[in-house]
């Protein structure tokens, strides 16, 4: 009789299938790689979202009080050529001694050359360079019509109308000279409209007073 210790059962090792390894393999690698995206997304956002477009700075508009003593030149700056175009003997004469103590600086003394009857109160000539001269006369001849001609000069003609009486007090034109008005600033100010030769207006605000 055999004994079973004698003879003991021998097992075969069971075989496992060699396609298993590999898998096991690949799975782990794409574990991985899914764990990186996620954790990728999660810290930086994702990378198929489009970056912000930069945000142009609003354009900005301010609130000048300018006076037109501000821009113009003074008196003494300015030259003139004072002319009688009416049949008032001595008017241009009288007229220029007056502009003389306001600061003036005047020139010629003599009836209009243009020889043509003005019916208003004055007509200031003046060329391209002279603008802003002849601008600061005006304010000494209230009503006076300004004209532009072809002048290479600084000198300002002033032709005297029949409408002329005289010119007033200078405590007056000093307050209309710096009476301070309201003026918008900035490229922001403009609403789009524009001039008929396509220049843009500039916008300007009454300053107005309660009495």
């Amino acid at each position: 009789m055999t004994s079973f210790r004698e003879n003991p059962i021998r097992r075969q090792p069971s075989r496992r299938p060699t396609w298993l390894l590999p898998v096991a393999i690949v799975g782990g690698v794409l574990v991985a790689v899914v764990i990186v995206i996620l954790a990728v997304r999660f810290l930086g956002g994702s990378g198929d979202e489009e970056p912000a477009a930069d945000v142009a700075p609003e354009p900005s508009c301010s609130t000048l009080m300018v006076a037109p003593a501000d821009e113009l030149p003074p008196p003494k700056k300015v030259r003139v050529n004072v002319y009688n175009a009416t049949e008032t003997s001595g008017l241009a004469s009288k007229t220029a001694r007056d502009l003389k103590k306001r600061g003036f600086v005047i020139k010629d003394v003599a009836n209009d050359p243009a020889g043509l009857p003005i019916e208003g109160v004055a007509r200031i000539r003046y060329g391209p360079k002279a603008a802003k001269r002849a601008e600061l006369l005006s304010y000494y001849l209230p009503g006076a019509e300004l004209v532009e001609i072809e002048r290479s000069g600084t000198v300002v003609d002033l032709a005297l109308g029949n409408a002329f009486t005289f010119v007033p007090p200078q405590p007056d034109i000093d307050a209309t000279l710096n009476a301070s008005e309201a003026v918008l600033s900035g490229p922001g100010c403009f609403d789009g409209s524009s001039t008929e030769d396509g220049a843009v207006e500039e916008i300007v605000i009454e300053d107005t007073v309660s009495e």
